[in-house]
């Protein structure tokens, strides 16, 4: 006997809960599907097309994804006969995974004092084999003066990174060493292909660094030269060019121009001078609404902020004495820390997060000082004292490598408060 089912047997419950359900698994299929694409796309883009998209992902924190596809390929490329065309292939993949570590290693506030061991072992494993094998490379005669460019670009980059390491970990004549060495590669590389306008990038780095740090190490590698102004103008020129480290160069070049704004030499120059602080300061203000508009309007879902824009904007509005917005930046930046902390999984240092701290609160006592004019100044004095001491006591309320540009920012906020002090004659 043959069965018929009428569909009005089956209960409307069971009907919708299929259909439901068949949904939902087209739709997994579907996002699976289009994941997997998405993957495959990006396993067939070149080294420089991947780092490319990498380095904007790693302005929201996006990591993880890039390690596991750069590992990826960085396998296949070993696995692969060492034909000439993989092993430049592989240098430059090397060197990019060098720089996603590099990068983490900014974003958690690497320090002297501040580490996390396995990314620096990463960072300094993979940047080796980028050097070792541009070294290699650059011995061998079959290749064309374009890729003898490369190859120079990649050592050069390769050790100009160390060099930043180095530096934030305090090895300061290392640093030296491999920034002059940097400078001399990249400036091969430049030689070879004027068009290599990333080698402008590195170039301006260590030429504006070294010049702004002095002392005996800007009169061995450069002869005790001002070449401030010439580091700046390497940068710019790279930023009139397609760049592959845009986001790097635009980061680089606020930070320069926010620290010639408090730089001492640059205390009597007119208006008219390309260092001074007038021509600084709106050079300055108009990277960071670039870098803004670039790549922080149209963002992934859930990401809440970039936390060295932050820390830019809000050093640049205390510098201007606008200490609402400041303080409004400060205040962000501690958000987007929790978030990296407690949703990220980051091991973000502590002291960054007490840095911040330390800036909010000074910004809320000289909002406090400018609108409540009915505060008892002996309250007001002690909150004064309470923070100048902090900076006396080496407390810090900026974020910065340099140490020399560090402590100038530093004496910004002091003498805001030395002047505050004296104007309640605390």
């Amino acid at each position: 006997m043959t069965r018929t089912y009428s569909i009005n047997k089956f209960p409307a419950g069971w009907i919708s809960t299929t259909v439901v359900l068949i949904l939902l698994c087209f739709g997994i299929a579907h996002a699976a599907e289009t994941q997997a694409d998405i993957e495959k796309e990006i396993d067939s883009l070149s080294a420089l097309e991947m780092a490319e998209r990498a380095l904007v992902d790693t302005l929201y924190y996006n990591f993880d994804p890039w390690f596991l596809r750069f590992k990826h390929r960085i396998a296949q490329l070993e696995s692969a006969p060492q034909t000439l065309a993989n092993q430049l292939e592989l240098m430059r993949f090397y060197f990019y995974m060098a720089g996603l570590n590099g990068e983490l290693t900014h974003v958690l506030s690497f320090t002297s004092k501040f580490k996390v061991q396995e990314i620096k072992d990463d960072f300094l494993y993979y940047s080796g084999k980028a050097k070792a094998l541009a070294e290699t490379l650059l011995k061998n005669s079959k290749l064309s003066k374009k890729d003898y460019a490369d190859a120079y670009f990649f050592l050069g980059a390769s050790e100009g990174y160390m060099a930043l390491l180095e530096y934030g970990e305090g090895h300061l004549f290392s640093a030296l060493l491999d920034g002059l060495s940097a400078d001399n590669h990249l400036e091969d590389a430049l030689e070879l292909d004027p068009g290599h306008a990333d080698a402008h990038v590195g170039l301006g780095i260590y030429r504006y660094g070294n010049t702004r740090l002095g002392g005996l190490g800007n009169f061995i590698m450069q002869g005790g030269s001002d070449l401030r102004l010439v580091g700046l103008r390497h940068i710019e020129t790279a930023l009139k060019n397609k760049i592959l480290s845009k986001p790097l160069a635009l980061k680089a070049l606020m930070w320069f121009y926010i620290s010639e704004q408090i730089n001492p030499d640059n205390a009597d120059l007119p208006d008219t001078d390309p260092l001074s602080s007038y021509v600084i300061r709106s050079r300055a203000l108009y990277l960071m609404d670039q870098y803004e508009r670039l790549y922080f309007v149209d963002v992934p879902e859930g990401f809440v902020g970039n936390k060295g824009l932050a820390m830019m904007k809000g050093i640049q509005f205390v510098l201007s004495a606008d200490y609402d917005k400041a303080l409004e930046q400060f205040e962000k930046n501690l958000k987007i820390c929790d978030y990296l902390i407690h949703i990220k999984k980051f091991k973000l240092n502590p002291q960054y997060v007490d840095t911040i701290k330390a800036a909010a609160k000074f910004c809320r006592l000289m909002i406090a000082a400018e609108t409540n004019k009915n505060v008892p100044p002996s309250k007001s004095c002690m909150q004064i004292n309470a923070q100048m001491k902090f900076l006396e006591d080496g407390g810090s309320m900026v974020d910065y490598e340099s140490s020399k540009i560090r402590g100038e920012i530093q004496d910004v906020f002091y003498d805001r408060l030395k002047e505050l002090s004296s104007l309640l004659d605390c």
